[in-house]
């Protein structure tokens, strides 16, 4: 067997080269009272389970101000979210010693921690010439979540530019083609479908009119890619240079400087998997270069009464401020998840307790053990686990994206099937929902008590929920657990049940196409036949290398996923503490049950639930420096650990 991927024992190097921060459970978040100059977190954002998101105003009463213009418009333990002015670059190059947000932001928060090689990561750029929100990491947790947010194309972006030219109809379109970076610094459309030299990269920007006056024309701009100078060598190859952009045909410059502003950032909190968005007020000069009073909107073309910048059906409404819910949430995720380690540290997670249990060297037959649901024959083993060790993947992956999926929580009631000691159910509640736990283990339940004396647990089968569970939940989540009970229809059935119309169903599982315990592996390709060896001949699933030892493998050498079967449904006996079974120990042992994607998908129906989201998420860790570790890393990005899916129960 191939040997399972490591955490991270050394920090990954950081976008500009340097070693990264650590990332910390204990770092506290900033508390804005208490260091002068730090920005007050904004109220939160979020999403609700049909998928409608709240904006949170960059009003400059709001902001604290760097020198150069530079804005805070939110911060926190995580990241800080800024307001870049025209005029000034994101990031210098590496060595170079210029003027920069990247290296404000690092003077502002070294001097909040009073700590030289205070560390803060690069999540994205905006050009020199554009102003607008950025947003920068604090934590190596945080940017990786947030490079994968933009990776997915997760986080959502809108800009406002003021363009040459009076365009519509038609007033809306998308702009899709490859775009290259020449040797002078220059990018432009690449000829043909993937440019010279393979090196374009494909970009799709989105526009529509809001105003058009004075020969020009004032865009919303959204994108779905991130490509360098993109938007402003996408409207100049549709003949409508943005107005100050000499680089790229503008003709003329009114304000003295590029007409583009990123008005509205949004992403997944990585702390608590709440929808963050941000709003920056587009400048009013842009108004005036169209003749806001004379030209004629949208809206004035079309009837309706859509604001100038607003995004199609989005309104502005104010939040209550979170910022209190998600100091507790932090606090919480870190006693949330399995041991670290592999997929099969994983399967069972958050609450894993209603999976049939198998004790060492008995047949996979029924048992009483079985016939209950109950883990009470791991539950000692298990709770220590998960309070003493934690996981990365839940604090980095899971937690935060089953939030994401719930929406807002605030004063709702949600029913957490299978929650083991509770750990999901204290973060849940720590963002003002009401949860009631239920778990078939009676001693992880006492656990969940102990860690939560005004909680509600209760001791039931997942397949059968007791009568003291309640109705009329707006929520119901199974974390981690489904791929452990048989049969699967009476959990879904049990917890659409319990749901009111309209409300949501969340169930993360292992995915069941790349993480199947016994018929998945890691395995390593060289690019040439189909038994893959080393220079030695072995067969260890070690990555091949060159003659020499020491000499790393060559750049074609890639790491997939090996799949031995997928559709045919079984089950597998899994000993979840491996290392001390192999020491003498006796063996904790439990069953994981397979089934394809579609399997969970029809289970959903059949309750009643409309499946309205399916995510896969892949595992944020990072290797451990080495010629193997930049190919690991891309192969975890790539193929996914988890799969999460969201139902809404139908009705009236």
């Amino acid at each position: 067997m191939p040997r399972p991927h490591k955490p991270a024992r050394k920090p990954a190097r950081t976008p500009q080269g340097g070693p990264a921060k650590p990332d910390r459970r204990s770092t506290p978040p900033v508390d804005p009272k208490a260091r002068k100059g730090s920005a007050r977190p904004g109220p939160r954002g979020q999403r609700g389970p049909g998928g409608e998101e709240t904006l949170v105003e960059a009003d400059s009463a709001r902001k604290v101000f760097l020198p150069g213009g530079i804005g805070i418009v939110h911060e926190d333990a995580d990241l800080v979210v800024v307001d870049k002015p025209a005029g000034i670059l994101t990031a210098g190059m590496p060595g170079e010693d210029v003027p920069s947000v990247f290296r404000a932001i690092k003077a502002h928060v070294r001097d909040q921690v009073r700590r030289r090689g205070t560390q803060v990561w690069i999540v994205h750029r905006l050009d020199k010439e554009a102003s607008g929100l950025l947003v920068f990491a604090k934590t190596e947790k945080a940017f990786t979540w947030l490079k994968e947010e933009f990776r997915t194309k997760r986080a959502h972006r809108l800009y406002s530019a003021v363009v040459e030219g009076e365009i519509g109809p038609p007033d809306e379109g998308t702009i899709q083609n490859y775009l290259v970076e020449d040797e002078r610094g220059i990018v432009r459309e690449a000829p043909g479908a993937v440019g010279p030299g393979g090196a374009a990269k494909l970009a799709v920007t989105h526009w529509r009119v809001q105003r058009v006056g004075h020969g020009r024309t004032l865009l919303t701009v959204r994108l779905e890619t991130g490509r360098k100078n993109q938007i402003r060598v996408h409207l100049a190859g549709l003949g409508h240079p943005i107005v100050g952009d000499r680089r790229y045909g503008a003709t003329t410059d009114p304000i003295g400087h590029v007409c583009l502003h990123a008005f509205e950032l949004g992403f997944t909190d990585p702390g608590t998997g709440q929808s963050l968005r941000f709003r920056s007020p587009t400048p009013g000069s842009y108004f005036g270069l169209v003749g806001a009073g004379e030209g004629k909107s949208r809206s004035e073309r079309e009837g309706d009464r859509a604001g100038p910048t607003e995004s199609p059906g989005v309104a502005p409404p104010r939040t209550p401020d979170m910022s209190g819910a998600k100091v507790r949430v932090r606090e919480m995720l870190a006693s949330t998840g399995a041991a670290p380690g592999d997929s099969q540290s994983l399967i069972s997670g958050v609450g894993m307790s209603n999976a049939p249990g198998v004790g060492a060297g008995e047949e996979l037959t029924a048992s009483p053990s079985q016939s209950t649901g109950s883990w009470d024959h791991v539950a000692e083993w298990y709770d220590e686990l998960i309070e003493d060790r934690g996981s990365d993947h839940h604090q980095r992956v899971i937690a935060p994206g089953t939030l994401r999926l719930l929406g807002e929580l605030r004063g709702r009631r949600v029913l957490d099937v299978a929650c083991g000691q509770g750990g999901m159910c204290r973060v849940m509640a720590g963002l003002g929902a009401s949860v009631v736990g239920v778990d078939a283990s009676g001693r992880l339940i006492e656990a969940a008590k102990r860690g939560d004396a005004k909680g509600t647990y209760l001791v039931g089968d997942a397949r059968n929920l007791p009568e003291g569970t309640g109705e009329g939940f707006d929520a119901a989540t199974c974390i981690m657990a489904l791929m452990n009970i048989d049969p699967l229809s009476p959990v879904l059935a049990g917890m659409a049940g319990r749901l009111r119309p309209g409300g949501v169903a969340v169930a993360v599982l292992l995915h069941p196409a790349f993480r199947s315990p016994g018929q998945t592996s890691w395995q390593w390709d060289n690019g040439g036949g189909d038994e893959r060896r080393d220079a030695r001949g072995r067969r260890d699933g070690r990555p091949p290398r060159d003659a020499r030892e020491d000499r790393p493998a060559s750049r074609d050498v890639r790491q997939y996923r090996r799949v031995d079967g997928y559709l045919s449904q079984g089950h597998k006996a899994i000993v979840m503490n491996p290392a001390a079974a192999a020491q003498g120990k006796p063996a904790v042992t439990t069953v994981t049950y397979h089934r394809p994607i579609q399997a969970y998908v029809q289970a959903f129906a059949q309750a009643g639930l409309l499946v309205s989201a399916l995510e896969e998420w892949p595992s944020l860790r990072l290797s451990q420096p080495g010629p193997r570790a930049a190919e690991e890393n891309r192969a975890r990005r790539e193929i996914p650990m988890f799969l999460a899916i969201r139902g809404v129960k139908a009705g009236q």
